[in-house]
């Protein structure tokens, strides 16, 4: 199926259904889908261009942490998982490695054993309760195992995924006329939408980009220190991170428990690196 979406003035030309090419075809135009290996994330080139990061003064929900709006520009492109890492996904990597994910989250029903969440979890539902520093050796592993650079996304970058060229709230409309409800778009605000937990992913419609719940399931772990604005905030779309020895970091995307206006492409939420739960996962970034 083919979709449009406008960068700027420039008008590009997307394919929403791809076919998957090999890593050895250098995946560079936008849209391309591709795999570097069995058991890695499906990743999706976002094209080069600018967007205006951050919400205006008028956005319902709106947080002073928003603003200012600035205009970042992606000199190249680059590729993001088209889906949120899956608990297969993950599963792989621990069989692959020996690597031990930690437990914790003490809070009544949502405490997390090794990775898994104590609700009900399939392969394809969205990896959960990793920290900070397990999703950068997630990371670290595939650039290992296939020779290509993955790391973690920049906020920029998942605003820029999660926008595809839209300048509102969200790159859909809403459920209903005067009803701020998006359960036709994403998986928020409880059993609504049909899930009670994270649902699989790619349950619900792709963007223009032919990236896969960018608003609600769970939310992502991102590069980012936690900054309380756009002040001095990098341009050219790289992770904004004066202190590498800071203890928060930047997260995105709302998960299935929160109202839909905490799913906004602009909203902003934060957590320390240490910090796990059955509500935040992670995608990760190729370098091209």
């Amino acid at each position: 199926m083919r979709c449009t979406y406008r960068l700027g003035n420039l008008l590009l030309l997307c394919l929403a259904a791809v076919s998957t090419v090999q890593a050895s075809d250098k995946p560079v135009m936008p849209g391309t889908v591709f795999k570097d290996c069995k058991d890695c994330p499906e990743m999706v080139v976002l094209p080069a261009g600018s967007y205006v990061m951050g919400t205006p003064d008028d956005e319902l929900g709106r947080q002073p942490d928003e603003g200012p709006q600035h205009t970042v520009t992606f000199a190249k492109p680059f590729a993001i998982s088209r889906f949120q890492v899956t608990a297969g996904e993950l599963d792989a990597y621990i069989k692959a490695t020996g690597v031990v994910i930690k437990s914790g989250d003490e809070r009544p029903g949502r405490w997390c054993e090794a990775s898994k969440p104590t609700y009900k979890q399939e392969p394809r539902q969205p990896a959960v309760c990793v920290d900070y520093y397990e999703v950068q050796a997630y990371t670290r592993w595939l650039s290992e195992k296939t020779g290509q650079t993955y790391r973690m996304l920049s906020e920029a970058e998942r605003e820029y995924g999660a926008r595809a060229g839209s300048t509102g709230p969200f790159p859909f409309p809403f459920d209903k006329e005067g009803e701020y409800q998006i359960s036709k778009h994403a998986n928020t605000y409880g059993p609504k939408d049909g899930f009670s937990y994270s649902s699989p992913v790619g349950s619900y419609p792709a963007n223009a980009f032919g990236v896969y719940d960018m608003h609600g399931n769970v939310y992502e772990w991102v590069a980012d220190c936690r900054h309380n604005h756009y002040q001095g905030a990098p341009t050219d779309g790289s992770p904004w991170i004066d202190d590498e020895q800071c203890e928060v970091a930047q997260i995105r995307g709302n998960d299935w428990g929160e109202p839909p206006i905490f799913s906004r492409s602009g909203n902003r939420n934060a957590s320390l690196k240490r910090n796990r739960g059955d509500w935040i996962g992670f995608r990760v970034a190729r370098e091209l």
